[in-house]
């Protein structure tokens, strides 16, 4: 039965719907334990809050790409490559800073361009 459902799809969709959801679910799992930390803490400041909300939402755009990519939706195809560029020029930006370590995060948006880049995931996106 697996093997029908994953009939036709190419693999560069298939491994990029499969970061995308991976990533949006340990996202949101990290995400929400840091909101809950914070939120547990009392010391409230609108910044953070703003800050790990926003974690929180690009992990649920993450899944909602994923989504849209499995339904052969081009808008999705061009927003995860835009997206992706933005999100490894602005954690190389934080890594300069000394704010975090930018080797997988950059490694995952570069994965996700190059895979969002083969011919397959045009053809499948276009249908």
């Amino acid at each position: 039965m697996h093997g029908l459902l994953l009939r036709g799809i190419p693999f560069p969709i298939l491994a990029a719907v499969a970061v995308l959801w991976i990533s949006a679910a340990v996202g949101l799992v990290e995400s929400g334990g840091d909101w809950i930390a914070y939120t547990d803490r009392g010391d409230s400041n609108p910044f953070t809050e703003i800050l790990l909300f926003s974690l929180m939402f690009a992990d649920l755009v993450n899944a909602a790409l994923g989504l849209a990519i499995q339904f052969h939706q081009r808008w999705a195809r061009s927003t995860v490559i835009g997206l992706c560029i933005f999100r490894s020029a602005t954690t190389l930006i934080a890594a300069i800073a000394g704010e975090t370590s930018p080797y997988l995060p950059i490694a995952i948006n570069l994965t996700l361009i190059v895979l969002m880049l083969f011919p397959s995931s045009a053809a499948w996106c276009d249908r």
